[in-house]
């Protein structure tokens, strides 16, 4: 007999099909099941050369840490001791794993063979988004409420605390700009985005978006100048002029948005939604000429918010939670 999951994404698959209507812009190539986990499933990392997959799993009877072979598709460790794992970070260069822990505020560091526990760093309040400055090898982690905030970096080197940057709320969506020293980041409880100067040390403005309250996930195209920002209320993505904070367009977003992403190749926005829904969907935007369009809404599955687009594998991850008749998974899309 087939288990309820397996039927789940066999259907899935079919409905994934015939909501398309013709070519999706993303097809549902395999799934990745992770057998009695309970509750939300968070953020997502990436071990590219290992080909490990982490998806933090946040419930209340969970706290832990999934990681996933992504040869085999299979779940093949579970790292406990969390405490609401949610940002997840893995370095290559250093072989450790970085979990941002919002119970307890901390930042948990782990070894990348073992998973044993090397260090733990106090972050503060509700320790969630992380972002990751690769030339300089440091580590953002986002922490506060919304009152006040702080991105504290991390240098992955040393594993140690070099300094924290004070917000007017808790950062999230960090998204860094390569070319200069500048750090987007959503601010919790407000419609504004957040302008850190990283090597300033500080936030150095704010950029209102219109009529899109709670603003919680963003993408950066940084060749074209603009950012990406997802909103719950009313669901939106707003299209920003990096250089002038203005927003350029608005469209129609993704119900219970949690992540969203920039394709550089195809030039195309994927915003993964789902949160509080009983369906799930990745809406799929296309730049052309300067201009955005909505291409296609794919389903994916009831409360599946979070996701990881790997430009390196040409992947796209969504971490699908446990329901009733189904088990939790990482459903793998493939773009078309």
């Amino acid at each position: 007999m087939r288990k309820p999951y397996a039927i789940f994404f066999a259907s899935l698959a079919l409905a994934i099909q015939s909501h398309s209507q013709g070519i999706t812009p993303l097809r549902l190539i395999a799934t990745i099941p992770m057998s009695g986990v309970q509750g939300r499933l968070d953020h997502l990392g990436v071990d590219i050369n290992g080909k490990r997959l982490f998806v933090a799993a946040l419930g209340d009877s969970q706290n832990t840490v999934e990681v996933l072979d992504l040869r085999s598709n299979k779940r093949v460790f579970s790292i406990a001791g969390q405490s609401k794992p949610q940002g997840v970070f893995y370095s290559p260069t250093f072989s450790r794993l970085f979990v941002a822990n919002g119970t307890d505020g901390s930042c948990k560091i782990f070894r990348g063979d073992t998973f044993s526990l090397i260090k733990r760093i106090q972050i503060g309040a509700d320790a969630d988004h992380v972002g990751y400055d690769s030339a300089t090898k440091y580590l953002y982690v986002g922490s506060g409420e919304t009152k006040s905030g702080a991105l504290t970096v991390i240098d992955t080197q040393t594993d140690k605390d070099v300094a924290d940057i004070q917000t007017d709320s808790r950062p999230g969506g960090i998204k860094i700009e390569q070319a200069t020293s500048r750090i987007f980041v959503t601010l919790a409880g407000s419609s504004k985005i957040g302008v850190v100067d990283r090597k300033k040390h500080t936030q150095v403005t704010s950029w209102q978006v219109a009529r899109a309250q709670d603003n919680v996930a963003l993408a950066l195209d940084e060749s074209h100048r603009r950012l990406f920002a997802g909103s719950r209320n009313p669901p939106t993505l707003t299209v920003l002029d990096t250089e002038s904070g203005k927003a350029i367009t608005q469209l129609d977003g993704a119900p219970g948005i949690d992540d969203l992403w920039y394709d550089d190749a195809r030039e195309r926005i994927y915003a993964s939604g789902g949160r509080g829904f009983e369906v799930g969907y990745v809406y799929v935007y296309q730049q052309r000429g300067g201009h955005y369009e909505l291409l296609g809404k794919v389903v994916t599955a009831p409360g599946a918010g979070t996701s990881l687009w790997v430009p390196e594998l040409d992947r796209y991850f969504v971490a699908a939670p446990a329901g009733e008749r189904r088990e939790a998974a990482v459903l793998i899309f493939a773009p078309q």
